[in-house]
């Protein structure tokens, strides 16, 4: 048996000295208006029955459901036909200028210039400085009360994206600001999207969007005044800054937009995976057991973690974002439909991670099947975990990297444990989903017991 079949073979009985826990049900609950949208197994169940292309209604919003998948990625790519949501005039506060918010060629401009910071060269030495952070993050933690898994996540996503990706620092308090804003921001955001059809409907949360947006323009400013060059300038912000000589407004809202949207969907992940190692506590050994045998405990990086690499990505195929959404800018057929100009299109990611054709077992969590020799082979790329297309996340590499090394540390250096277990969890109305109301314990780990010789 090679290293890696050994690292990925898990206890699925308990972690030792513990008696076994079965997994804790798996209850969401989520809005009525939303939950054919957000229940993707709701969607799967129609994907076989209900033509290639369908239309819905869900509360005021008709919308055209792409179920074929070799037709989703083609929408998803067509960028002459559909309008990415950034662009959207309803979201110009928060994307205005930015990469975000940028379409056709000066988006892809804007990308080529961010293209060097994520070289795999670059990426290679990445582990090591995730692992620091992570651990340097995770001393914050209270051992002795209940934590809010999505908030402390969202400042474990932010504050490795600030200092591994973007070379810069955060004050405590601002990194708490900002991971306590991202819940808001992220909300406002899908909302002002979701009813901008219909401008007289008031959107939610107004006052506490414009706070944490004042919240989310201090961090830059810090990022900004904080950033450490690379020596090479090859890192991302001396790369924003040399292509926008003249236009510190640019760099400001590129920034802004890349802490919305790296934070997003490694928060999500990242408190998932809290969600999935409370129902399921013998991973947490086993990850831990991964990270002990990796050649330097003290230097993870992501390609020593196949546990850890894996588990990631069973999150994101029962977790990840459920829906794409396009809007078409003039009359298109597809798929036999006729679709009229601004209609919404949604692309259903969710339906496809949990089609059973795909996937056996497809509302089983069990990261085993990302295994490389096992059968039928699951494909990572079919995940479509950052988008498909010319919208394809630029720092998707970065963040490949980033997620199996933060797990494998948290679970080396935390014992996490629901701290009222079988309450049901819902789902977060929000870009990318994260649970909502989950609260956890996370006590240092205990050493290990040393053997008979001490060893």
């Amino acid at each position: 048996m090679d290293r890696t079949a050994k690292l990925m073979r898990v206890d699925r009985t308990a972690c030792p000295g513990q008696p076994p826990v079965p997994p804790g049900p798996e209850v969401f609950t989520h809005s009525r208006a939303l939950r054919f949208w957000l229940n993707p197994a709701n969607l799967a169940a129609r994907l076989d029955r209900s033509g290639p292309v369908v239309r819905t209604r869900t509360g005021p919003a008709t919308a055209f459901q792409v179920n074929d998948p070799s037709l989703l990625r083609k929408v998803g790519s067509d960028e002459d036909t559909f309008r990415f949501w950034g662009p959207d005039p309803s979201l110009r506060d928060f994307n205005e200028h930015g990469v975000v918010g940028l379409e056709g060629a000066a988006h892809r401009e804007r990308r080529a210039v961010m293209r060097p910071a994520f070289a795999a060269s670059r990426l290679t030495a990445l582990g090591p400085s995730v692992q620091a952070c992570t651990q340097r993050l995770l001393a914050d933690l209270p051992a002795d009360r209940p934590l809010g898994i999505r908030v402390e996540m969202s400042r474990l996503a932010c504050g490795l994206l600030v200092s591994c990706v973007l070379n810069s620092a955060l004050s405590p308090d601002t990194l708490s600001g900002i991971a306590a804003a991202r819940s808001t921001l992220s909300s406002g955001t899908f909302w002002r999207y979701a009813l901008s059809p219909w401008p007289w409907v008031p959107v939610p949360r107004r006052r506490a969007c414009r706070r944490a947006l004042a919240e989310l323009d201090e961090a830059v400013r810090q990022v900004r005044s904080g950033h450490r060059p690379a020596p090479d300038g090859q890192d991302l912000i001396s790369l924003l800054e040399a292509a926008a000589r003249g236009n510190p407004h640019l760099v400001h809202r590129d920034i802004r937009a890349l802490l919305i949207a790296g934070m997003e969907t490694s928060a999500s992940t990242l408190a998932w995976a809290c969600y999935e190692l409370g129902r399921h506590p013998h991973y947490q050994q086993a990850l831990r057991d991964e990270a002990d045998a990796a050649p330097d405990p003290s230097r993870l990086q992501a390609h020593q973690l196949p546990l850890a690499t894996a588990f990631v990505q069973e999150v994101t195929r029962l977790h990840g974002i459920p829906f794409l959404v396009r809007r078409t800018r003039h009359q298109t057929c597809q798929g036999g439909v006729r679709i009229p100009a601004g209609a919404v299109v949604t692309l259903p990611l969710g339906a496809l991670r949990r089609d059973g054709n795909r996937y056996p077992d497809p509302d089983v969590f069990d990261p085993q099947r990302w295994h490389p020799d096992a059968e039928p082979k699951a494909a990572p790329a079919a995940l479509l975990a950052y988008g498909l297309g010319p919208r394809y996340c630029p720092g998707a590499a970065a963040a490949d990297v980033m997620l199996p090394v933060a797990l494998a540390t948290l679970a080396s250096t935390r014992t996490l444990r629901p701290a009222r277990p079988g309450r049901r969890i819902g789902v977060s109305l929000e870009l990318t989903p994260t649970p909502k109301g989950l609260t956890m314990y996370a006590p240092p780990r205990e050493p290990r017991p040393a053997g008979p010789q001490g060893v």
